[in-house]
């Protein structure tokens, strides 16, 4: 099977993201014991060694740094990745199918998950042009 260029770019960010430091806790029992596993309790002066990454994630201050070096250089590869026409496509009918944009028939669900804005696609004819070509193509695809 040919693996979508997106998807494997996605999939190895994804496992770059998953070697960074960090806990997931979903409820108070869960945070109390992911602190003690870092040596630390729930105390005001322990809450202030820790950032919170969103999503019940958190890492530890100290390493906060590595997350944003990651999302930087994650960006750089997916502008790089999308300067190319076949890829920025491939990417939008990925995430149109990802988002279920089908079911609404709205493909503008799909612009977050590429770190874009609507704003951007309209105001770039490139972008523009390719989001037209590639809803139409995905729509054909999944008739």
């Amino acid at each position: 099977m040919i693996m979508n260029k997106y998807l494997e770019l996605k999939m190895k960010q994804s496992k770059e993201f998953r070697k960074l430091p960090m806990k997931a806790a979903f409820g108070n029992k869960q945070f109390e014991q992911i602190m003690k596993e870092w040596g630390l309790t729930t105390s005001k002066e322990d809450l202030t060694k820790i950032h919170q990454l969103g999503a019940g994630c958190y890492c530890l201050k100290k390493d906060y740094p590595l997350f944003l070096k990651l999302a930087c250089k994650h960006m750089e590869e997916d502008v790089e990745f999308f300067k190319d026409d076949k890829n920025f496509k491939e990417a939008l009918c990925y995430e149109f199918g990802n988002h279920e944009c089908m079911l609404m028939l709205n493909p503008h669900d799909a612009i977050e998950a590429l770190s874009l804005t609507e704003e951007e696609i309209i105001n770039d004819k490139r972008l523009s042009k390719l989001f037209k070509e590639a809803w139409k193509e995905f729509l054909s695809d999944n008739k």
